[in-house]
């Protein structure tokens, strides 16, 4: 008698391998446009907020730095790393979801 556990198991396997060669399409051209539309405006939004985080952040250092204000010059360091990861993760975040889905 085989076991639930091996059913199971072989039909998760059997349902990655066959979601692993499905792309998502839209279902038609005029949605597509305005998904393309709505992840054009995302990655806008995105960069634009990176943009201004990694000024305010060297605006808070240089303040923290005149003023003699060890924590503030901390907290522009601390958010121009966060803006930093965020830029990396920015670029690379598109390659590795297109990656995945393998499309």
């Amino acid at each position: 008698m085989t076991s639930p556990h091996l059913i199971a198991t072989q039909m998760a396997t059997h349902v990655a391998v066959r979601a692993a060669g499905a792309c998502p399409t839209a279902p038609s051209a005029q949605v597509q446009s305005y998904a393309d539309d709505i992840l054009g405006w995302v990655k806008w939004g995105v960069l634009a907020i990176l943009a201004v985080s990694f000024f305010a952040s060297v605006g808070m250092i240089i303040w923290g730095r005149v003023t003699h204000h060890p924590k503030g010059a901390r907290l522009g360091f601390d958010g121009l790393m966060i803006c930093l990861l965020g830029a990396v993760l920015y670029v690379a975040g598109y390659t590795v979801i297109t990656g995945i889905t393998g499309c």
